[in-house]
């Protein structure tokens, strides 16, 4: 009979001990990641707009804090889709990752023969930002309050119009989630961009329109339009005197348009690491938040597990809500 050997107490704080060695190990490794050469940011969206502006701010600081310089790449086409395509599909290696935005999780549901799938492609990094979206009226449009203007949709269905910046965007979800939570009928109007239709309803082309906070605050504090809601969880501390939808009474309209970083499914653990740490410290210096935060813009910088959490989410909900509201990018 084979005699086996006795189990020795100091074994066990030598296997703590040793637990404790790897944890650590694991955290200088992210902490002692560093890139070997130029990174890329890319931007799947034209140079201007709100996520090439988050970019340009973060790139600077994010190269002073790796030592590398971060390159700032405008890929745009196919709604986004060229350039995420470029994101995920770039070595994973830890030099290239990107900005996605809230058409990210919708995408899935609204374009054929998506190319990547966003959740198995993507290291997900951290949620940038997030803002709410606001229902702007023209000052002469008889509805002076939400509840005023369901009352005049249900009492003629199909009549009155609503823009939006375009087919499959956060203003076009919000317009149909609240016709679904207050059975209304309402007419979308989509255009190639919240400026224009935003125009059009201070010129009283269109009488309304769901565009994002940080969009139509100036024409709000200008008189130039008149805010009925917005659709974030809690009021805007730019409109703290607009109710939200559920304030309303209205429930599952809380949307919001959201820009995030990630970089393509793959990349060393510890890449991942140290790319989330210096991000968070940039996102959360006071220069970044402040200059958001005027905007009516909230800087969110989660963790990447917390990211990609929340992915997952968007795409089951926006799912549900394109299937209910049958949306379409046509």
């Amino acid at each position: 009979m084979t005699k086996q050997p006795r189990k020795s107490a100091r074994g066990i704080p030598f296997l703590i001990a040793l637990g404790f060695t790897l944890a650590f190990s694991s955290l200088s490794a992210a902490q002692e990641w560093a890139p070997s050469k130029p990174l890329h940011l890319i931007v799947p969206y034209p140079a201007g707009g709100t996520s090439d502006t988050i970019a340009r701010l973060i790139a600077p600081q994010l190269g002073e804090a790796l030592g590398q310089p971060v390159v700032v790449e405008n890929k745009t086409g196919g709604g986004g889709v060229t350039g995420t395509e470029a994101i995920l599909r770039a070595p994973a290696d830890g030099h290239t990752f990107g900005i996605i935005a809230s058409s990210y999780a919708s995408s899935v549901h609204l374009v054929p023969d998506l190319p990547y799938d966003p959740v198995k492609d993507a290291q997900p990094l951290t949620l940038v930002t997030r803002v709410g979206v606001a229902l702007v009226t023209n000052p002469q449009f008889p509805a002076k309050t939400l509840a005023e203007l369901l009352e005049m949709a249900k009492k003629d269905p199909g009549t009155i119009p609503y823009g939006s910046a375009g087919n499959g965007l956060s203003g076009h979800f919000a317009g149909e989630a609240m016709k679904l939570a207050a059975n209304v009928d309402m007419v979308h109007v989509p255009y190639r961009g919240g400026a224009p239709g935003l125009n059009d309803v201070i010129a009283g082309q269109i009488p309304m329109m769901f565009n994002v906070i940080s969009s139509v605050m100036s024409s709000v504090e200008g008189g130039k339009v008149r805010p009925l809601t917005v659709t974030s969880a809690q009021r805007s501390k730019v409109m703290p005197d607009v109710p939200t939808m559920a304030e309303a009474g209205l429930e599952n309209v809380e949307i919001y348009e959201w820009y995030g970083l990630v970089a393509p499914a793959g990349i060393p653990p510890e890449a991942t690491g140290r790319l989330h740490q210096e991000l968070e410290k940039v996102l959360k210096q006071d220069a970044f938040t402040e200059r958001m935060e005027k905007q009516g813009i909230e800087v969110v910088a989660n963790s990447p597990e917390d990211f990609a959490t929340f992915i997952s989410g968007e795409i089951e909900r926006f799912g549900a809500l394109v299937k209910s509201a049958n949306i379409t990018l046509d």
